[in-house]
């Protein structure tokens, strides 16, 4: 995933806060990317512990989305705000 972007190219020091940021974006782009093909497969799958089996993995990463967002809005604050702002956006049009 990280082909597409070369985040390392916009800075001389790997470990600084921007390039940690656009990294756990990439990330969870990468995780729910891997979240739809494991969906795809199990709906494709007839094999019941085949099933079984890439359902747990897609649990798994949707955990890992939920830890690298926790990591995110640790890196940048403003990301939670507006998170959370749309989150409440979406609850407030959806109870409507």
């Amino acid at each position: 995933m990280k082909g597409i972007f070369n985040i390392l190219d916009q800075s001389n020091n790997a470990n600084n806060i921007y390039t940690m940021t656009q990294n756990a974006r990439l990330d969870i782009i990468g995780e729910l990317e891997a979240i739809i093909g494991y969906e795809t497969h199990l709906l494709q799958a007839s094999l019941p512990s085949a099933q079984k089996t890439i359902k747990d993995i897609a649990r798994e990463e949707k955990l890992h989305v939920g830890q690298l967002f926790g990591l995110l809005f640790k890196l940048d604050p403003e990301s939670k705000e507006q998170f959370e702002r749309g989150l409440k956006e979406f609850q407030e049009t959806d109870e409507k």
